[in-house]
């Protein structure tokens, strides 16, 4: 009997057993396509949802206290941002607050709360008028859940930032936010950067878009943002991405200065020294160190000081 003729019968013989084992395989071939169709689907969506999320932005400088908003101007004018393979930055304010109705009362927390100008429109390559005076934009899925329209009266709750946690002893206890009474201009699409975001996200982005000089002055934080876009140009140059963010950083060094970094430099005239301050009148130990090291180079010493306001003093009866 030779090898086709035994196979043949083998198949005809134990036809149940061989059909039993063919469908299995097909039903675990469809399942493993399907899921891998599956899961390719969902990650494309994710992604192209990110990716209108974010417009142009290609890179995204975060500051945990705010810096000159200049500083965008002198990226795009002198930074040298094309030679990297970028093409413009845009300065805004980013924070998290709480969003009131004025009338139903409705309430939505952990809205992320913008600060921008036009500026933030031209990045995008939008043609959307930005808010002025007292108006807000705000994302649609924060307007459906305070049930608002246009022209209503919005309450905006934000944390003061603050270079002293609230929580340590020298921390402000007292002023610690801002309450903004805002008028809605309109809500905005998510292809109109209603839900614009930074940070990836599946849910809906609840978003409002307050002028930037208003946020600024409420903050008592004028001229200062604490937030950077990047965009990246059509031709990156052949960069990679590595050597393009070692680049934007490089950049940055150039153009940032002493007050970006929320340090002051003063002379004491009659001590003969220079005093390294900073606006929460508390140096971080990186600062410490980078202050102790240069004054070394220099032949110079370094002598740490803590000094606090005193409210009052008492001793026995007398105050």
């Amino acid at each position: 009997m030779g090898t086709s003729q035994l196979i043949k019968r083998n198949i005809s013989y134990y036809w149940r057993t061989n059909l039993a084992v063919v469908l299995g395989v097909a039903t675990a071939v469809a399942v493993l396509a399907g899921a891998l169709l599956v899961g390719d689907s969902v990650r494309g969506s994710l992604q192209d949802l990110f990716l209108l999320r974010l417009g142009q932005t290609d890179h995204v400088v975060a500051s945990n206290g705010f810096f000159r908003d200049e500083l965008s101007s002198y990226l795009n004018n002198y930074g040298g941002l094309g030679s990297h393979g970028f093409a413009l930055s845009c300065p805004l304010i980013e924070l998290e607050g709480t969003v009131s109705h004025e009338t139903n009362k409705a309430r939505a927390g952990g809205v992320r709360v913008y600060g921008v100008d036009k500026r933030f429109w031209e990045f995008h390559g939008r043609e959307e008028a930005p808010p002025q005076n007292h108006e807000v934009l705000v994302s649609e899925s924060l307007a459906r859940e305070l049930g608002s329209n246009p022209g209503d009266s919005v309450l905006v709750q934000i944390e003061k930032p603050s270079d002293v946690p609230i929580e340590s002893l020298h921390g402000h206890k007292e002023d610690l936010g801002r309450t903004l009474r805002l008028t809605i201009r309109e809500a905005l699409t998510a292809e109109h950067l209603g839900e614009f975001a930074t940070r990836p996200q599946q849910t809906a982005v609840r978003a409002i878009f307050i002028p930037l000089q208003l946020l600024q002055r409420e903050l008592d934080q004028q001229g200062k943002v604490n937030t950077l876009l990047i965009s990246a140009a059509k031709d990156t140059g052949g960069h990679s991405p590595l050597e393009r963010t070692t680049g934007l950083k490089n950049v940055l060094k150039e153009g940032a200065t002493l007050e970006d970094y929320n340090v002051k430099l003063r002379a004491l005239d009659q001590q003969g020294s220079i005093s390294i301050e900073r606006t929460s009148t508390v140096l971080d130990d990186t600062l410490s160190q980078a202050a102790t090291k240069v004054a070394a180079d220099m032949g110079e010493r370094t002598i740490p000081v803590f000094s606090y306001l005193a409210n009052s003093i008492n001793s026995g009866e007398r105050s």
